[in-house]
């Protein structure tokens, strides 16, 4: 028996039993609930999240609740990440289907539709899937939205109908589901004037455009196809490709599998020619000359095959595939030819764009440590973590070194910027500190040293820094900063920071002075150096921020059952702390005194293999 909890509005309002199958699982067992950390919209929960959206409905007390019982309203559920659609009796009565040969597909939907009605329908899913991905908002406002069309039943007779409803989306952003009711509201209804055919195409054309225009990546360019493109069009699903070495490369593909295994091939073949002969291919029933042989005994389909891009570059092709078979009228031939025109040049740009990325990201690998070395006496552990917008480079980094007397330096810094020339600068002001490092030399000292270095530099960036010197025998720890924000003491007790006393960031003044500060370092605390990437919030002050981390700290540390000196966990931990809101490229240093423990190691840059701890 699997138990599912039915949650609306913030309101838990019962549950849903469902028997397992004999020796078995439930089916969609394997979807966790909305929000939780790799929800996959399972189908189960769609059942779940209108079971309670009607529960809610019933228990509803007052007029509006009466007024959509007499307005016979249904309740409806859309998983956009797997195009299975939800409909309840009433639902099915007002679109004219058999509530007992329903399908589940949005497919179905579609055909229903007055075909002057699809085209605005298409703009209005686009519209408020845009608006949704992303917005989540605290009133529940983001995405809902209000919209009237005509469906044509079995019988021939046309209905307008109105639906009400929300696009919800996950913890990332991306709308996964439409919820809502539907009724028949009459030809007199203010939404019987929705905006038609041609119209509604451009506008579509236009959010499409809105949206790709804020697509940097090739990753952000599929998730807007397959986010926003995908249902709004009826479609089951969309596959990007681009041929390079004669051959075509998926780059991206909607949430539901690529196709079915034996489409592949077809797919593969259709994609590349509709590339290189730089034309679209409508396929309206794959049973036909297309594919037949692949498809064997499967259902026909329909599919559009955009051509990207011209061949004296790298030419490419969008696989738009219908669970049925379909007619392409001359004017949705036309509108697909506008839409591959529009996604051609947002993917040319977003390659151009990731091709700078990988050669900034592997210079940026170039220039931070494989691993840390073997530290006598410590125990050390690192990590580097990209920003999560932008460039996702930047100059943050890491270092430590065994010195000649048997005491450790222990580095962390950040240059100013996002790119390629940070990251340069990263590795200058590395390759300047290992060589002024020396047995016995204040760490005021270093930085005085390395601050003139930067200053005499042909760049014009500043960059904020932590030298510390720790001796594992006694615990002396000699440190100086430039700028930058000061370590903490994680242990037993409180979390706190040391206090170092500091002067300007690198690079500003070739005359600056930096003072050191010694503190001791107790047997069982943890050392932690950071970048403010780490706690920097745009909604608070940096000295508020680090406060939240090192109470976060602390409770962890509390709660951690012995493990609260384990520097793999503790860095485990810092690292998926709020990762989603992470502006910034992070790095981190742990440090401990005592042998070095047995563990991962430290955490190289993406791409890299741990070396060591």
């Amino acid at each position: 028996m699997l138990l599912v909890p039915l949650e609306s509005g913030g309101e838990r309002l019962g549950a849903l039993a469902v028997e397992a199958d004999p020796g078995g699982t439930a089916r969609g067992t394997a979807a966790p609930r909305p929000g939780s950390p790799g929800h996959g919209g399972g189908g189960l929960d769609l059942v779940a999240d209108c079971c309670a959206l009607a529960l809610r409905a019933h228990s509803a007390r007052g007029p509006l609740a009466d007024a959509v019982e007499a307005a016979r309203a249904g309740v409806f559920a859309w998983d956009l990440t797997a195009d299975d659609v939800y409909w309840d009796e009433r639902t099915c009565t007002v679109f004219g289907v058999d509530p007992g040969s329903f399908d589940g597909s949005g497919e179905t939907f579609f055909r229903r539709l007055h075909p002057d009605d699809v085209p605005a329908v298409q703009n209005a899913i686009a519209e408020v899937t845009a608006s949704a991905a992303g917005a989540v908002r605290a009133d529940g406002a983001a995405g809902a939205y209000r919209i009237g069309y005509r469906v044509v039943h079995g019988d021939g007779s046309v209905h307008h109908l109105t639906e009400l409803g929300r696009v919800v989306p996950d913890e990332r952003g991306r709308p996964v589901r439409a919820l809502g009711l539907v009724y028949e509201s009459g030809d007199g209804a203010p939404e019987a004037a929705a905006p038609r055919a041609g119209g509604a195409r451009d506008a579509f054309l236009h959010t499409l455009t809105r949206a790709l225009s804020r697509a940097v990546t090739v990753a952000d360019v599929t998730r807007v196809m397959t986010d926003l493109a995908r249902p709004a069009l009826g479609a089951e699903n969309l596959v990007l490709g681009v041929v390079e070495g004669g051959r075509l490369q998926i780059v991206g593909g909607s949430r539901v599998a690529p196709g079915l295994p034996r489409l592949r091939a077809a797919a593969h073949e259709v994609m590349t020619e509709a590339a290189v002969r730089e034309r679209p291919l409508f396929v309206e029933d794959l049973s036909g000359p297309w594919g037949a042989a692949a498809a064997g005994s499967l259902p026909p389909r329909a599919w559009a095959v955009l051509s990207l891009g011209p061949v004296d570059r790298a030419p490419g092709a969008c696989l738009i595939s219908f669970a049925r078979p379909r007619r392409f009228s001359a004017e949705e031939r036309t509108f697909y030819t506008a839409v591959a025109v529009i996604l051609a040049q947002s993917l040319e740009r977003a390659r151009l764009f990731d091709t700078q990325l990988q050669r900034a990201t592997d210079l940026q690998q170039a220039m931070l440590p494989a691993g840390l070395p073997a530290l006598d006496a410590l125990s050390a552990r690192a990590r580097y973590l990209p920003g999560t917008q932008g460039m996702q480079i930047g100059g943050d980094w890491y270092d430590a070194l065994a010195l000649g007397d048997g005491t450790a330096a222990l580095v962390i810094g950040d240059v100013q910027g996002h790119d390629a020339h940070a990251s340069a600068v990263m590795g200058q002001l590395r390759v300047a500190l290992r060589a002024c490092a020396e047995p016995g030399l204040a760490p005021g000292a270093v930085l005085g040293q390395v601050n003139r270095v930067l200053c005499d530099l042909d760049t014009d960036r500043f960059a904020t820094c932590t030298y510390l010197v720790l001796s594992p025998a006694d615990g002396v720890l000699r440190g100086a900063r430039a700028g930058h924000p000061h370590p903490l003491r994680v242990g037993p007790g409180p979390v706190e920071e040391l206090r170092l006393d500091g002067g300007l960031p690198l690079g500003v003044d070739p005359g600056a002075v930096y003072p050191t500060t010694e503190e001791v370092l107790g047997g069982r605390d943890v050392l932690l150096l950071f970048t403010d990437g780490l706690v920097e919030r745009r909604d608070a002050d940096i000295d508020t921020c680090v406060h939240g981390m090192a109470e976060d700290l602390r409770r962890w540390r509390a709660g951690a059952s012995g493990r609260g000196e384990d520097l793999d966990a503790l860095v485990d931990f810092l690292a998926v702390r709020e990762a989603p809101d992470r502006i910034d490229d992070v790095a981190l240093l742990a440090v401990r005194r005592g042998g070095s423990a047995p563990g991962r190691g430290t955490e190289p840059p993406p791409g890299r293999t741990p070396a060591g701890a």
